[in-house]
């Protein structure tokens, strides 16, 4: 009978003390949910004060911290896509910026040290009739020259066809290739692009990707834009001072009227071609 009388307090105490903690983290998400509509609430007032406007599907995305990484330049990866291109030998040209260029009978691919490549030369076979065909050959060609990897998409515009990868698993807005057909087999590449493995040195620290505040900077930057549609934490790719090229936390805001890159860690608008 005593240890009944036990148990039962023992229950009541273990049941009121899941309450106390039910009900605190009820209060913690409500205070938080509040905390959220507060602040999504001032942005919208903030942006319709600078003549923007967010749209109403618009969400803040989360904060997050994101590595600064690095990525070494393969020289044998890009002799082996300009062989793939070129259907064979090429001829070799290096230049004291790094730039190489790789020419034969067929055409010309020239790789730069900061990873932009372009090339122009004659294709196998009759140019694609119409765009769905166009982007049938794109991918079968990206894929022949080892350009294509496993998360690698494809868009056609006409005849272009552009091909996107993602680097550690989220975006880098500015590496894509893109492959315009032109008559009589023509063809041209251009764009920016990397290989290997991006990795982060033992000193290097991560950079807090602050969502309102990159907005805020965007919004007080005066954007040629009406609405603000959706915002997206990256990369982007740039060289530093040694021409090492480097992966730089950032956010795209996409606009109405097109998207925009802002710096993670210096909360600046940056160019399209930075």
């Amino acid at each position: 009978m005593q240890w009944d009388k036990v148990k039962n307090v023992l229950i009541a105490i273990l049941l009121a003390v899941n309450l106390f903690l039910l009900g605190n983290l009820g209060m913690k998400l409500w205070q938080e949910r509040e905390r959220t509509a507060a602040l999504d609430a001032s942005l919208r007032t903030l942006a319709q004060g600078a003549g923007l406007a967010l749209d109403e599907s618009f969400r803040l995305p989360e904060d997050l911290v994101l590595p600064e990484l690095s990525i070494d330049r393969s020289r044998a990866d890009e002799e082996a896509v300009a062989a793939a291109i070129l259907g064979g030998e090429a001829g070799r040209t290096e230049q004291e910026d790094g730039t190489v260029t790789y020419e034969n009978d067929r055409g010309t691919v020239e790789w730069r040290a900061d990873g932009r490549v372009q090339g122009n030369f004659i294709l196998d076979g009759e140019a694609p009739a119409d765009e769905d065909a166009a982007l049938r050959l794109a991918r079968s060609l990206f894929a022949d020259w080892g350009l294509r990897a496993e998360d690698a998409s494809l868009t056609a515009d006409g005849m272009s066809v552009t091909l996107t990868g993602t680097v550690a698993g989220l975006p880098v807005y500015n590496r894509s290739v893109s492959l315009r057909f032109g008559a009589d087999g023509e063809a041209a590449l251009g764009g920016l692009w990397s290989f290997g493995t991006p990795y982060t040195t033992v000193n290097a620290s991560g950079v807090t990707c602050n969502a309102a505040d990159a907005l805020l900077e965007f919004v007080s930057g005066q954007p040629e834009a009406g609405e603000v549609l959706s915002m997206e934490a990256g990369y982007r790719m740039q060289t530093d001072s040694s021409r090492r090229m480097q992966l730089t936390p950032t956010w795209k805001i996409t606009t109405d009227s097109g998207e925009y890159l802002v710096d993670c860690d210096k909360k600046t608008i940056v160019d399209r071609e930075n």
